[in-house]
């Protein structure tokens, strides 16, 4: 078994586990303590941009965040690509509805709704952000412009995994395993991508041997 597929199956280890005790009602020690490092660091400028950046994974902004993403993609007729980033992140949004429905973790304010387990803003951008730094060389040809854009979309993975911290909607234990189950599906899909690709340029050079 290659490096690659044991990384992938710990991932998924630690998704189960992380499941199995969350739904057991166990206490991760994390959890309490950012929390507590959450409510000593509030203020007014982090609360207005941790609630814009939020944003982007929350319903309807980010159906328009993938639409748009795909556009481009599409303007540039890259249409394989403009489909997995407006369809593969739903994917998650799917299984994080479903999980949230068989888990009613609370949220870390009483005043909150339940269902805190997983983080579907967290899944959302996670994936739509990776796909857009994969396909990137795709559309960006100066690769000093492609390298800025794929670091600001890192960064916006970190920042909205921050921002439901920040303004307490999750668990730090929901956000670790929401960017486990963005890698769990954006993995695969990457796979499915270079296939289809491969296809492609099989089929393109056998249309082209023909006399």
């Amino acid at each position: 078994m290659s490096i690659f597929r044991i990384a992938y199956l710990m991932l998924f280890v630690l998704l189960v586990f992380i499941t199995i005790a969350v739904v057991s009602g166990m206490s991760f020690p994390g959890d309490t303590a950012v929390n507590e490092w959450i409510n000593n660091i509030q203020s007014p400028f982090f609360d207005s941009s941790m609630t814009f950046i939020s944003y982007l994974g929350a319903f309807p902004y980010c159906i328009i965040a993938s639409l748009l993403a795909g556009l481009v993609f599409r303007l540039f007729n890259r249409k394989i690509e403009s489909l997995f980033i407006i369809i593969v992140p739903y994917i998650g949004v799917s299984i994080s509805y479903i999980l949230k429905f068989l888990i009613d973790r609370p949220r870390p304010l009483e005043d909150s709704l339940e269902n805190s387990f997983p983080s579907g803003h967290t899944i959302f951008v996670s994936i739509l952000m990776v796909l857009i730094i994969c396909f990137l060389p795709q559309v960006v040809i100066n690769k000093t412009w492609r390298i800025l854009l794929q670091i600001a979309a890192g960064l916006l993975i970190a920042l909205t995994g921050f921002s439901r911290l920040y303004l307490q909607a999750h668990w730090l234990s929901d956000v670790v395993s929401s960017l486990v189950i963005g890698t769990l599906i954006v993995v695969p899909a990457i796979i499915v991508y270079k296939y289809i690709m491969k296809r492609e340029i099989e089929c393109l050079s056998f249309l082209k041997s023909k006399p």
